[in-house]
C-alpha cells in the first residue's frame, strides 16, 4: 500500500502512510466508495494485489460498528469479493478472508436496510443470496432462501411494467440491472432450487435492457435525469454486452418510445435523440434520489449533447447538492422562485409535483405531440398549474408553457446547454447556437418579458463540474400565462 494515491469520484487522496478507511476529511460517499473496493476488479489488478487490498480492509476495519460495516458498503464490497472468488476460485491464503466475508454476511443479515428500501434493499438481498451460494451449511442456506423470497417481491415492486427501475434514475437502474445480470450469471448454482426466481429475473432483465437502450444517448451514455452521473454504474454498452453474453436479445429502438410507467418519452429521428420527463419524481414513499426535473428534457444530435441536464456533483456538498436537485438546474419552469417539489437535505422531498393529463400522439406527417401538467405549485397563492406541450418534427422542437390559476406571479424558464455549445445573441427574442465555428441551430421565444444568459453547472460525473450557458426567460404576469420557446437544430455538428 506504500506510496498509494486513491482516486474516487474524481478526488485523489495520498495514503502513502497507509489507508485511512474512515478518513473524516472525506465525504461519506467517498469513504463508502473506498469500502466498496471496486478497484479489485480494475484491469491490471493482479490476484496478489487483490488479496493485499482485502487483507488491508480486514485489518483496518475490525469493529462491526465502523462505517465500512454499514449494510450498503458491506453489500458492495462482498459482491466484489464474491466475483473474484467465483471467477478464480479460492486458495489456502483466502481462509482468513472467507472467514471475514462470512462474518460480514452474518452482520448484513442482521441489519438489512428495510428503512431505506429502494436500491439499498435490493443490494442487501442480492448479496445475501449470493453469499448463500458461496458458503455451505444451514445458515448459508437460510440466507439464500430468505433472500430469494424477498428478492422476488422487490423485483416485482422495483422494476416497473416498462422495465424501468422505480427510482427513475438511469444510473440506479443500471446498477440494479448489473446486479440482476450477476445473479443470472451464477444461476447454475441456484436455479434448480429457485426456478420461479430464475424465470422472474429473466423476464425483468429483458425489460430492463430495453428500457436502458431507450434511455441511452447516441454518445453511448445514459440520460442524466434524477440522481444520475457517468462512471458509477457500468456504461450501457458494457451492460448490453453482458446481457448478450447471457443470451438476451431485444428489439432496436423505434422512432417513438413511451416508457409509460417510468414517465419518459424518447424520440430518435435522423440522428436526433430527444428524451422528455413527464413522470413522477420517484417512489412515493422514498423519492430521495429525485430531482425537480418534471417536464424537462435532454436533446442530442449525433454524439453531441445540445440541451443537457445538470447531472450530479456530490451528495454531501452543501451548495452543489441543492443546486443540482433544484428546478433551476433543469430545463423546465419555475414559479415565484419555488421548486416544483420541495427538496431539502441531501435526500429529502416534502410536498411534491405529480404529473397529470398526459398525452403522447403522432400526427400523420410524423409530428410528435407530448403534453403533461403537474400540480407542484398548487401550494402557492392562486394555486398555479403548469402544463407544457412538446411538439417535435424534423429537428425542430416547440415548447408551449401554460400556467393557469390566479394572481400575479414570477414565471421563469431555463434551458441548459452543454458546455461545448455557445449561445450567441441575435435579437431580444432570438439566439444562435454554435459548436466551435459552426452554427448548429437557433432558439427563439414569444411572450417572455426578459431573457438572460447565465452560468450554470454541468456535472456529468461525481466530483466533476463544468460551467455551461443557461438561457433564463422571465415574466411577471397576471395568470393565466402562455409562453413559447422554439428550438431548431439545422445541421449535424462537425
Amino acid at each position: 500500500m506504500d506510496g498509494m494515491v486513491v482516486t474516487l469520484l474524481n478526488h485523489s487522496v495520498d495514503y502513502s502512510a497507509g489507508i485511512h478507511w474512515n478518513d473524516p476529511r472525506q465525504t461519506k460517499l467517498w469513504r463508502y466508495c473506498l469500502h466498496y473496493m471496486a478497484c479489485l476488479r480494475q484491469e491490471g489488478m493482479t490476484p496478489a494485489a487483490q488479496r493485499k487490498w482485502m487483507h488491508a480492509w480486514v485489518a483496518g476495519n475490525p469493529h462491526p460498528r465502523s462505517e465500512g460495516w454499514e449494510p450498503f458498503p458491506t453489500s458492495q464490497r462482498l459482491t466484489n469479493w464474491f466475483k473474484i472468488w467465483w471467477a478464480a476460485g479460492f486458495s489456502e491464503d483466502d481462509e482468513p478472508l472467507l472467514a471475514s466475508a462470512y462474518a460480514q454476511t452474518r452482520h448484513l443479515r442482521r441489519f438489512v436496510e428495510r428503512h431505506i428500501d429502494v436500491n439499498h434493499l435490493f443490494e442487501n438481498l442480492k448479496t445475501l443470496f449470493w453469499a448463500g451460494c458461496m458458503f455451505a451449511g444451514a445458515e448459508a442456506e437460510a440466507w439464500r432462501s430468505w433472500a430469494a423470497l424477498h428478492l422476488a417481491r422487490e423485483l416485482r415492486v422495483q422494476v416497473l411494467s416498462d422495465g424501468g427501475h422505480y427510482e427513475r434514475s438511469p444510473m440506479y437502474h443500471s446498477l440494479v440491472l448489473e446486479g440482476c445480470l450477476d445473479l443470472l450469471n451464477i444461476r447454475l448454482a441456484w436455479a434448480k432450487q429457485h426456478p420461479d426466481l430464475a424465470d422472474l429475473l429473466v423476464s425483468k432483465v429483458e425489460a430492463m435492457l430495453v428500457w436502458l437502450d431507450r434511455m441511452t444517448h447516441p454518445d453511448g451514455e445514459i440520460a442524466l435525469f434524477n440522481d444520475a452521473a457517468f462512471k458509477i454504474a457500468p456504461a450501457p454498452g458494457v451492460l448490453f454486452d453482458y446481457g448478450q453474453r447471457l443470451g438476451f436479445h431485444w428489439p432496436s429502438s423505434s422512432r417513438l418510445s413511451h416508457l409509460q410507467e417510468s414517465g419518459y418519452v424518447v424520440i430518435r429521428d435522423n440522428g436526433h435523440y430527444l428524451v422528455m420527463d413527464i413522470g413522477p419524481i420517484g417512489p412515493e414513499h422514498q423519492p430521495g434520489h429525485g430531482h425537480c426535473d418534471l417536464l424537462s428534457f435532454e436533446w442530442s444530435i449525433g454524439v453531441q449533447r445540445i440541451v443537457c441536464d445538470s447531472g450530479v456533483y456530490a451528495y454531501q456538498d452543501p451548495v452543489m447538492r441543492p443546486y443540482v436537485r433544484s428546478t433551476a438546474a433543469h430545463n423546465t419552469l419555475r414559479i415565484d422562485g419555488e421548486d416544483q417539489s420541495e427538496i431539502w437535505k441531501e435526500f429529502r422531498v416534502a410536498r411534491r409535483a405529480h404529473p397529470q393529463k398526459i398525452s403522447v400522439e403522432t400526427a400523420p406527417d410524423g409530428t410528435v405531440h407530448v403534453a403533461a401538467s403537474h400540480d407542484g405549485y398548487r401550494r402557492l397563492p392562486g394555486r398555479p398549474i403548469h402544463r407544457r406541450g412538446f411538439t417535435y418534427h424534423g429537428g425542430r422542437l416547440s415548447l408551449r408553457d401554460h400556467v393557469t390559476g390566479s394572481g400575479v406571479h414570477d414565471i421563469e424558464a431555463f434551458i441548459h446547454f452543454h458546455p461545448e455549445i455557445a449561445v450567441q445573441n441575435l435579437s431580444r427574442t432570438m439566439y444562435n447556437l454554435a459548436l466551435g465555428e459552426s452554427k448548429i441551430g437557433q432558439i427563439a421565444f414569444e411572450n417572455w418579458q426578459e431573457a438572460q444568459l447565465v452560468q450554470g453547472w454541468h456535472c456529468p460525473e461525481f466530483g466533476r463540474r463544468e460551467p455551461n450557458t443557461v438561457l433564463k426567460l422571465m415574466s411577471r404576469v397576471q395568470l393565466p400565462f402562455h409562453g413559447q420557446i422554439d428550438i431548431k437544430l439545422d445541421r449535424w455538428p462537425a
